[in-house]
């Protein structure tokens, strides 16, 4: 019987439980505003914070992960568009990046030797033009040879 008694109150409170607050909250009232938008500041603080600490802990950030692949140099062609060379593993890619796509050029064989250069890292555009050299068989800006 003691049991009944309680879900009876419970079932009282909670059908009464709405036209109590549609009496009670006047939603032009100013405190009432005031505590509407100091929640909804509050609400958009807090999404930000979180996005924030995500971001910095690394959860949202692709380079947050242990991925064979980096980029090892660029070069701009022109003022949106870019070509990248890409290390994949062992292998190397040219990819194209314009404002609206990213295309893949080729896969760059035999790979480019990182000591090219003094500071470890390849000159891309003497390497680009020596991979179009040994693919099309020409030299410099001139042509044939």
């Amino acid at each position: 019987m003691g049991m009944r008694a309680v879900y009876a109150a419970v079932i009282l409170l909670l059908s009464t439980a709405p036209a109590r607050a549609a009496e009670a909250i006047d939603p032009l009232a100013p405190g009432y505003l005031l505590k509407l938008v100091v929640s909804l500041v509050l609400v958009l603080v807090l999404m930000f914070a979180i996005v924030w600490v995500i971001k910095r802990v690394g959860r949202l950030d692709a380079r947050a992960g242990n991925y064979p692949m980096h980029v090892l140099t660029q070069m701009s062609i022109g003022p949106r568009e870019r070509i990248l060379l890409v290390a994949v593993g062992d292998r190397q890619m040219l990819v194209g990046v314009s404002q609206g796509a990213i295309e893949s050029l080729g896969w760059v064989d035999p790979p480019l030797e990182p000591s090219k250069r003094g500071d470890g890292n390849p000159s891309f555009s003497e390497a680009f033009q020596e991979q179009l050299a040994a693919r099309f068989g020409r030299r410099g800006k001139g042509g044939p040879e």
